[in-house]
């Protein structure tokens, strides 16, 4: 048995270690920029916990309740090590998270939670992962196309989730209403778990300020050549570029009369 704060340490160290080899092995991933492609990797590795979290709904329902119950956090209780596991993982991360921060992941009467992660993991976590291999395998140009379209989901996913979020806080209807019971305090302190949520506001938002600023179409900049998405190799593939010269200095010119015949 492990403590859960221990858990979700060693399942970051060996999201780090895995990705990190893959990387290492992988010619063609190494001229990625390592914040851009361990974020992709880590928008991937949500898609797995968000699969997990749709499949197994109603079990971490249950989960979730019971820390509300005996108010208690999934980061002080003991777990198994097979918790590391991204799929088992998944159940308590989703649990504290609908016990503390955003109880409409326990709701059973409306599909907003489903449709928040669904999507993401549709649009977000598919897209960054079908970027990675196309990258992975030389494709430059759909590997920046995909990525860019993954990025632009996320970040457009998490502002309308969050616009909701407030809306639902301020609403006596809503399960996310701040009353005594559930308070959300000054800029959310009473709910610190929704902080996880910047990531994925800033995140998208730096990838895509970065390619666009050190890349324009067809031809990257030179003076970034360790941090750019595409390397001059690649560059040079794409247009078929030949480094042989189109005359030949050698050649002597034909004389005057030579021309004339």
């Amino acid at each position: 048995m492990i403590v859960g704060w221990g858990i979700g340490a060693l399942e970051i160290l060996f999201f780090f270690i895995v990705s990190g080899f893959i990387r290492h092995i992988n010619t063609n991933l190494k001229s990625v920029n390592a914040i851009t492609y361990y974020w992709l990797c880590m928008t991937t590795l949500t898609g797995i916990w968000e699969a997990a979290y749709l499949t197994n709904y109603n079990n971490i329902v249950t989960m979730a309740q019971n820390l509300i119950t005996t108010k208690t956090h999934v980061w002080t209780n003991q777990y198994s090590l097979s918790y590391v596991l991204p799929t088992k993982l998944a159940h308590i991360f989703y649990a504290e998270y609908g016990a503390w921060a955003d109880r409409e992941y326990m709701s059973t009467s409306d599909d907003w939670s489903h449709t928040i992660e669904g999507t993401h993991a549709i649009f977000c976590a598919v897209f960054a992962c079908v970027g990675l291999l196309a990258k992975a395998y030389g494709n430059v140009m759909k590997a920046r196309l995909v990525v860019a379209m993954g990025m632009a989901f996320q970040l457009m996913n998490s502002i309308l989730y969050m616009i909701e979020y407030g809306i639902q806080s301020s609403d006596v209807h809503s399960v996310n209403y701040n009353n005594s019971s559930f308070p959300i305090g000054k800029a959310m302190i009473e709910r610190p778990f929704m902080y996880v949520n910047v990531f994925w506001l800033v995140m998208p938002t730096f990838i895509m300020a970065y390619e666009l600023y050190y890349y324009r179409l067809g031809r990257p900049y030179t003076n970034y050549a360790p941090a750019r998405y595409i390397s001059s190799e690649e560059l040079e593939k794409m247009l078929h570029v030949s480094k042989k010269p189109i005359i030949n200095v050698d050649t002597k010119p034909p004389s005057y009369d030579e021309s004339e015949t």
